[in-house]
């Protein structure tokens, strides 16, 4: 039976994180894009700080793996987590594009009328 490595969980955990990060990256500016014709340019501010929030997610893991090669033997993203910052942003993130998108739609159907 092979022995289990303990960094593939955090190894794994970390990808997951520098993948949501991607994602919101590309979700930002694509919003930012696809509003632009609705909002007119007031959306590219939020767009371009919550795509910089974004990057800042994928930073943060990319220098904890840095800090993981450096000390193999100590847990790194435990530390990365435990003060709440990377989940606080990927939740400020998603629910600013949710609430761009819903004022995109909201202005849009009321210039129908």
């Amino acid at each position: 039976m092979p022995t289990r490595d303990p960094g593939l969980q955090q190894e794994r955990t970390a990808l997951a994180w520098r993948r949501t990060g991607l994602a919101l990256v590309i979700g930002a500016l694509t919003i930012g894009r696809l509003t632009m014709d609705t909002l007119g340019t007031s959306v590219l501010v939020p767009a371009a700080a919550a795509a910089v929030l974004a990057a800042w997610v994928v930073s943060v893991t990319l220098r904890g793996r840095r800090y993981a090669l450096a000390h193999p033997d100590e847990p790194h993203f435990d530390r990365i987590l435990r003060d709440g910052r990377v989940p606080a942003v990927v939740a400020l993130v998603t629910v600013a594009l949710a609430v761009g998108e819903l004022t995109a739609a909201l202005v849009q159907l009321l210039t129908l009328r």
